[in-house]
């Protein structure tokens, strides 16, 4: 192995195991909540200490989940990939080293900030300015190192289409971000202001997550089925219509409030577009699986990344489809949101993450995982929790509670109509810690190379 090699595969081993550190604590705050869900006496479970009431644990979920996990996740593959697509050693390796740390320490501000009271009214990015300013240097960083690579890069010719999708993500987040805890924090009044956050939680998921997770499907995919991509031009028409058409229909956040009636309305067809963009990558990723599903039985990392795709399809659909304003009468401030957000962040790119994982650990580690046992016992347990536990009830529960209030029932009707619903939702956070701690287990040495290394 190269020295250029030996450094860039520490800060891939580094990310991850800190990714899947944030990972287990976004899924104990997420179990924390849907325990408190299942009954009037669960609701009273630490009720009493403030720091940890139910809307800062909220903000503490979503904050390690998006940005301890996600994105350390999608660091860990930026510093793999980049290098090896271009065949260039990563730009300034130092910094990328101390920014391991320092993006740490910048989450960890994040988290104590949201517990103990200190936050701002901007969904997805409540952490107040001061820890704000922390992540902005370490998303710089990030960014320094990342495309610095790529700009220092010499006769690459065609750049492939994950650095493309890499390229987007890193530059529509530094100025998404920027603008939401600037000018939506802290300048836009009102309406404005909710419009505006809307774009950014809109655009954090579609300009951040997405081509982060759509670049680590065309990396692994043409490696996992040894064929290479069905056609190179798909791919860059669903990362331009991407990077074209979905900034801007953000305002389908917020259909039936005060943001101009004109605004929603527009929101409309431009939503209804972003389907042929995802029907265009997603017919790109099955054409190049021809022939080769029944790889996916034996091979856990295309197993997870196939998975993915197929949830990529359902919520990717339902997404244009909720654009609807029929529809949004129905399931709007319902559970049904909760789960097809639950889709897309866990059901899909955390999914795609896992595929990576399976791919990346055993070259970045030197080792293979542990057992094939293991890694089948945190495939199911995370299929079913997911799937039968939480996302299936969790929907059907958003269908009763929209239903019910559109009727005119009483509110407290609709809470106990749920209530049989929640209780599946907390099994599954059980089941799916599990499954993570499998995948630790199955990360870890076999005694046996312990031991010859302790012999050398």
């Amino acid at each position: 192995m190269q020295v250029h090699e030996k450094e860039t595969y520490y800060l891939v081993r580094a990310h991850l195991m800190i990714a899947i550190g944030w990972l287990l604590f976004g899924m104990l705050g997420g179990l924390t909540l849907a325990y408190r869900l299942i009954s009037p006496q669960a609701a009273e479970f630490l009720q009493n200490i403030e720091w940890l009431n139910f809307g800062r644990i909220r903000m503490f979920h979503t904050h390690t989940v998006i940005f301890g996990w996600l994105t350390n996740g999608f660091f860990a593959f930026s510093y793999y990939a980049i290098p090896k697509l271009l065949n260039q050693k990563l730009f300034l390796p130092k910094l990328a080293k101390f920014n391991v740390y320092f993006t740490q320490l910048a989450l960890i501000l994040g988290a104590f900030a949201l517990l103990t009271g200190y936050a701002e009214g901007v969904e997805y990015a409540e952490a107040p300015w001061w820890c704000d300013v922390f992540f902005a240097l370490a998303f710089v960083f990030q960014i320094v190192c990342s495309l610095g690579t790529v700009f220092v890069a010499k006769n690459i010719g065609q750049l492939y289409v994950s650095v493309w999708y890499l390229i987007l993500g890193f530059t529509f987040t530094a100025l998404n971000f920027i603008m939401a805890n600037t000018i939506v924090a802290h300048v836009a009044p009102g309406a404005a202001g909710a419009a505006l956050s809307g774009l950014w939680i809109h655009n954090a998921v579609g300009l951040w997550v997405t081509p982060m997770g759509v670049a680590i499907c065309y990396y692994l995919l043409p490696i996992l089925v040894k064929r290479p991509i069905a056609s190179h031009k798909l791919s860059l028409l669903g990362f331009w219509t991407l990077a074209i058409l979905y900034p801007l229909g953000g305002s389908h956040h917020y259909f039936y409030s005060p943001v101009p009636w004109w605004l929603q309305s527009l929101a409309v067809p431009l939503t209804s577009a972003l389907i042929f963009v995802v029907y265009t990558v997603v017919y790109n990723f099955f054409a190049t699986m021809k022939g080769r599903w029944s790889l996916f039985t034996e091979n856990m990392s295309l197993r997870f990344l196939t998975f993915g795709i197929f949830s990529y399809i359902i919520t990717c659909t339902q997404g244009p489809f909720h654009a609807l304003f029929s529809v949004q009468r129905v399931i709007h401030f319902t559970d049904w949101v909760v789960a097809h957000a639950h889709l897309a962040l866990f059901g899909v790119f955390s999914w795609w993450i896992y595929a990576f994982i399976y791919f990346a650990w055993p070259k970045v580690a030197g080792r293979e995982m542990r057992s094939k046992t293991l890694s089948e016992w945190h495939f199911w347990l995370t299929f079913i929790g997911f799937y039968i536990f939480y996302y299936i009830p969790d929907t059907i529960a958003g269908l009763m509670q929209g239903f019910a209030w559109l009727r005119g029932l009483p509110f407290i009707d609709s809470l106990v109509a749920s209530q049989p619903f929640w209780i599946p939702r907390a099994l599954s956070g059980v089941m799916l810690m599990l499954g993570v701690f499998l995948m630790v287990i199955n990360m870890m040495p076999r005694q046996k190379v312990i031991e010859e290394k302790q012999n050398v």
